[in-house]
């Protein structure tokens, strides 16, 4: 065991000598890249954007730049958001961030993708947006020389497009959608089945957001013992919907509706009818980046229980309300999301909830990243919990909701990454 251990920690001393032998020689190098104002000419690009890019494809189609795993590295920041309109599509916003050598050269452009874009349409849409804001700093060096402009003009779709007269839209901005499917598992001891369908109807326009949704879900999950067969059933019912107005740049009025059907709660049905106001306290045209909002909702609600509660109550009309405070931010230097939401009903002041949940991804220094999430309930409203005992079967296998006063869950990473700061090859090979 000595031998190991002396073994692994000449490892780490020759380890962290190379590092320290590396360290100046790479600050040295950036430091000459950052005089030149590039790598053989080749601005270096920082793609900063989730899980949905296809970092592979902009590689690809984008080969003139060089790609590096940092920001710090970069000479262009590109920061990529996305917000959906409902069914209709989805809008991203690509932010250009000049660094180094193109400090304070910054632009933004957006790309609209339909909802019946494919995958492939979506990706060569964003990516060409990239192209034509990476002309722009291209053009500041000697390979302005490998850049052809084209241009796709077509005058009579050119004259439509911008035309004073808004297009005819015989739905009138209303986007549907019908969804449907099932599953299905089949072992020696047991067999699952689910199945669920549902309607979409959005309406989304700059003054206005409609959505009205409802939607079904079943499960049968039988188990077979030597003595027995157990069959769970359950389902899921009910629909959202909601009416929103912009009354301005910060704020916005709604109501919003919902029922509910469902084994799990204890709810044989559920209505609620909830007028709401909230306030941005920055224009909404800047919630792709940042927003901090605080919204209130009041209400009324009818509860049909399938079985009697603790509270000994087979149904009841219940008046709440709810206030909840909720910041998003986008920036170069990470990811901020957190909010904070308080409800009680009126009856009665003790039966309250209050959650607390935060999540933040932050770019510490180059190549160090701090993640961390967390959700905090207090619960003390859950009416609906039926009087007695839960069986054993309905435990384990979740067919009724339990009753409890929280529930936090968390989470906490690191990372570092470190070696070449260039990633432009793509190579699709096994």
């Amino acid at each position: 065991m000595k031998s190991v251990s002396y073994f692994s920690f000449s490892v780490f001393l020759l380890f962290f000598g190379l590092m320290m032998l590396v360290h100046p020689l790479r600050a040295q190098y950036v430091h000459d890249e950052e005089k030149s104002g590039g790598t053989n000419n080749r601005i270096s690009v920082f793609l900063d954007a989730p899980w949905w890019l296809d970092r592979d494809f902009v590689r690809e189609q984008i080969p003139i730049v060089y790609y590096v795993r940092d920001k710090e590295a970069a000479d262009v920041h590109i920061l990529m958001t996305r917000h959906g309109a409902g069914r209709a599509g989805t809008i991203y916003a690509i932010s250009f961030i000049g660094r180094r050598g193109f400090q304070g050269t910054d632009q933004d452009i957006s790309y609209w993708a339909p909802a019946g874009n494919s995958g492939d349409d979506t990706r060569r849409g964003y990516t060409n947006k990239i192209k034509i804001g990476l002309v722009r700093y291209i053009a500041t060096t000697p390979l302005i020389s490998r850049i052809i402009v084209d241009y796709d003009f077509d005058e009579e779709a050119i004259i439509r497009e911008n035309a004073l007269e808004p297009p005819i839209d015989p739905w009138n901005s209303w986007v549907f959608e019908i969804y449907g499917g099932g599953n299905f598992r089949i072992e020696e001891k047991q067999r699952n089945y689910s199945s669920r369908f549902g309607f979409f109807a959005d309406r989304i326009t700059a003054d206005w957001k409609v959505r009205f949704r409802p939607y079904f879900n079943f499960s049968q999950r039988t188990f077979f013992t030597e003595n027995d067969t157990i069959i769970s059933k359950s389902h899921r019912h009910g629909h959202q919907a909601y009416v929103v107005k912009s009354i301005n740049d910060h704020w916005s009025v709604g109501i919003f509706n919902s029922s509910l059907s469902s084994t799990f709660h204890n709810m044989r049905f559920n209505f609620e009818l909830l007028p709401a106001v909230e306030y941005s306290l920055f224009p909404y045209d800047e919630a792709t980046r940042r927003s901090i909002t605080f919204a209130y909702r009041m209400g009324y609600g009818y509860h049909d229980y399938m079985e009697t509660t603790i509270f000994a109550k087979e149904n009841e009309f219940l008046w709440s309300q709810s206030v909840e405070a909720a910041a998003r931010f986008q920036q170069p230097w990470g990811n901020f999301r957190a909010g904070i939401t308080g409800s009680h009903f009126f009856h009665d002041l003790s039966i309250n909830r209050a959650e607390i949940f935060a999540n933040v991804n932050l770019r510490i220094f180059q190549g160090f990243s701090l993640n961390v999430q967390t959700n905090i309930n207090l619960i003390n409203d859950l009416l609906a919990i039926p009087a007695g005992d839960l069986t054993i079967e309905e435990i384990l296998l979740e067919q009724s909701q339990q009753s409890t006063n929280y529930m936090v869950s968390g989470s906490i990473g690191l990372s570092y990454t470190f070696g070449s700061e260039f990633s432009a090859a793509f190579n699709p090979r096994l």
